[in-house]
């Protein structure tokens, strides 16, 4: 009987539900195990393939999501909101994204969670003007936006670099009522600061409802690096020191910016000052003799239908 990879468990139980078992080895990384165990199933039903599918988004796992998706198809269960939105999802992050789209416009019933599922996909892909134009669709068929989906179209926005949508998403976030939280600022002060404009960006961070969290100066911080921006980077800094809890991160930025202005004095001296903060709290430098210990990654690769664990 196959077992766990990290409790050495067995992964399934006679008496169980189908829909549990499968849940199983996809929580322990064993998709493969779960796409064998579906195949032996008498008792396939939309609930097992939503729980396969969403593994299969999960790991990437293309070759088993088509296979799920063709049984889906095969059997006749319907697209509604459930099965629909998990192909979709599937599909987008195993990079078939015309299949994505394909489910989605077949697809019987829809909710938010389906429509920010497709809307993601399009920006992930770099579709940011499908991603735009299916968000304002969704808003004429009478579908409420969520917070969720506010972040995927920021996000596509951000990446795409839609200064005028972006900022029209935002602000129509707040006239929906949503309270924007720390990610939707920091796309938002991303997508400024891809532009360089970064003192809107400052201005924006100023007038926020939110305070209380560091996230937002932060990433304006690190927009500063990128555009060697001193003067700016300084007065972040000094915000950062005055209001939050200083990390070691803040000063690395800074002296990152001072390097790209050409600045080298002021590198140094904020380098020394970094050394003498991690002295203060007690933590020291890492030589040589140090040993790091970093949890080791886990991934599972695809090849000719069967699985491999790698660890890195």
């Amino acid at each position: 009987m196959p077992q766990c990879a990290t409790s050495r468990a067995p992964l399934f139980v006679s008496h169980a539900p189908l829909h549990h078992t499968l849940g199983s080895p996809t929580v322990c990384g064993r998709m493969f195990d779960a796409h064998n165990l579906f195949d032996e199933s008498p008792e396939r039903n939309d609930v097992v393939s939503w729980n396969t599918l969403m593994a299969c988004a999960a790991s990437g796992a293309i070759n088993i999501g088509l296979c799920i998706g063709n049984y889906v198809e095969e059997e006749g269960i319907p697209l509604d909101a459930v099965i629909g939105t998990a192909l979709v999802n599937m599909y987008a992050k195993c990079g078939v994204l015309n299949k994505a789209v394909d489910v989605f416009h077949r697809m019987e019933s829809k909710d938010v969670k389906c429509w920010t599922a497709m809307i993601s996909g399009y920006g992930v892909h770099g579709f940011t003007q499908d991603a735009i134009r299916l968000f304002y669709q969704m808003e004429e068929e009478g579908f409420r936006p969520n917070e969720v989906t506010f972040l995927t179209v920021l996000s596509a926005c951000s990446h795409g670099g839609l200064i005028t949508e972006g900022t029209s998403c935002f602000e129509k976030m707040i006239q929906y009522g949503i309270l924007p939280k720390v990610e939707h600022y920091g796309c938002i002060i991303d997508l400024f600061g891809r532009a360089g404009l970064l003192e809107e960006a400052h201005d924006l961070i100023k007038s926020l409802p939110i305070k209380g969290d560091a996230t937002a100066w932060r990433a304006l911080l690190s927009a500063c690096r990128v555009y060697g921006n001193v003067e700016l980077g300084e007065c972040v800094k000094g915000i950062l020191v005055g209001s939050y809890n200083q990390l070691p991160t803040d000063s690395i930025l800074l002296s990152s910016t001072y390097a790209i202005a050409g600045r080298l004095q002021d590198q140094t001296r904020m380098q020394a000052m970094e050394k003498e903060m991690l002295k203060r709290a007690g933590i020291r430098s890492v030589g040589k003799e140090d040993k790091m210990l970093k949890e080791a990654g886990y991934s599972i690769i695809e090849m000719e239908n069967e699985g491999f664990d790698h660890n890195s």
